[in-house]
């Protein structure tokens, strides 16, 4: 996720996952305030007591691309996954559902169509392609409703705190910004002073930090990021370290390796080639490793997502069914990751005619999900639509 700002807030639950740079849209004026967290930069919070699952803000992206690893499986416009997708006959990048994702779109897609086309057969960076949309969306002035609560320039950009080497990946970043943006500006130092190719990089994110790594590496990874120190009791107590390198040294090493060197699969032969690596580390560490180790645990998660690119349900279902343990103890509550995951698990329950076991998986994922993401959410309806069909079918029995 490329991401300058915050997207759905939720009570009791950490954002859904989206790709987005900033964000416009609806919010419950007295439900919200910014406040200033010393030496961590700003925040959201409430100003009353909520409930689990309460909806709090709700907005639309600033400004959004998918992926390079996604592009082609999901729509430039409403992100939603489709084999049928119509691609611009200009740049032939970006892909829509139809006609009507494809108009709405145009406006962010316009400019930034002529200069995908003019840097062929080269593609530019995830973070200079959303900072090019940026760019365009600032210059066009457009408005938008969260702006009374953050605009993309109270955004913080930690310039002091950044290392040299990292001010030096930056420069390059906003250098080939300019040669990208070549075809639509000419000459960036007319651009007006909000607009400085450089600053908008140290202030875009990619992704949150994922909890499923050591306290040392989780502290590192928000230092190089957000240029802070986290010193919550997660942190402070290092929490689960032991369970997260569970196991023997060199094989959860040479697991994590694999792992770092896994890129998206993009034909049926590669993906055989993952899951094949992953069928043999897997079994030559068995009784080395517990699936609470986290290089193992994400194993199994590679392992699964192979073998339902390739249609080989039962073996899918073999391997997320491990997971969901080490899940549980790593994203406890009122988590969206594990939620999904039990969600992905009742699915290939389903698949196999296990309707008892569907059920109850699928009731799990609903009772964090409507929690994490609310009843109307896209993936909460997909979810109620799988329950009711596994219900009928055991009513029928």
């Amino acid at each position: 996720m490329a991401a300058a700002a915050p997207r759905h807030v939720a009570a009791g639950g950490a954002a859904p996952r989206s790709l987005c740079g900033g964000a416009c849209g609806r919010m419950e004026p007295a439900a919200l305030e910014r406040f200033a967290s010393p030496g961590k930069g700003s925040g959201l919070r409430s100003r009353r007591r909520v409930r689990p699952g309460e909806l709090l803000y709700r907005a639309e992206p600033f400004a959004y691309v998918v992926t390079k690893e996604q592009l082609g499986g999901v729509c430039e416009r409403c992100l939603r996954r489709n084999e049928h997708l119509h691609r611009c006959s200009q740049c032939k990048v970006a892909k829509y559902c139809g006609k009507s994702c494809q108009k709405e779109a145009w406006l962010d897609h316009k400019q930034e169509c002529r200069c995908l086309k003019s840097v062929e057969p080269n593609f530019p960076p995830d973070s200079v392609r959303l900072a090019g949309r940026i760019v365009f969306k600032l210059l066009r002035q457009s408005v938008c409703l969260s702006e009374r609560l953050y605009s993309f320039s109270d955004l913080q950009s930690n310039t002091e705190q950044l290392s040299e080497e990292m001010k030096d990946g930056l420069r390059h970043l906003a250098q080939t910004l300019q040669l990208y943006l070549k075809m639509e500006i000419q000459d960036a130092s007319h651009l007006p002073p909000v607009i400085d190719f450089f600053q908008i990089f140290t202030k875009l994110t990619i992704s949150y930090i994922e909890s499923l790594m050591t306290t040392s590496e989780r502290q590192k990874q928000l230092m190089r990021q957000y240029c802070f120190e986290c010193d919550c009791l997660l942190c402070q107590n290092q929490e689960k370290d032991a369970e997260k390198l569970a196991g023997e040294e060199h094989a959860w090493k040479e697991v994590k390796d694999a792992i770092n060197e896994v890129r998206y699969p993009k034909s049926k032969e590669e993906w055989e080639q993952v899951l094949a690596r992953c069928q043999n580390l897997l079994s030559s560490n068995m009784g080395r490793l517990p699936d609470t180790n986290i290089y193992q645990l994400k194993m199994l998660d590679c392992a699964m997502d192979a073998c339902i690119n390739l249609e080989s349900w039962e073996e899918a279902l073999y391997y997320g069914s491990r997971t969901l343990g080490p899940y549980g103890l790593y994203y406890p509550g009122f988590h969206p990751l594990r939620a999904v995951q039990l969600m992905r698990v009742g699915k290939l329950q389903y698949s196999q005619d296990m309707f008892p076991q569907a059920l109850e998986t699928l009731k799990q994922a609903y009772n964090i999900m409507k929690v994490t993401h609310g009843t109307d959410h896209s993936l909460m309806q997909a979810l109620v639509e799988i329950k009711e069909q596994c219900e009928a079918i055991l009513r029928i029995q």
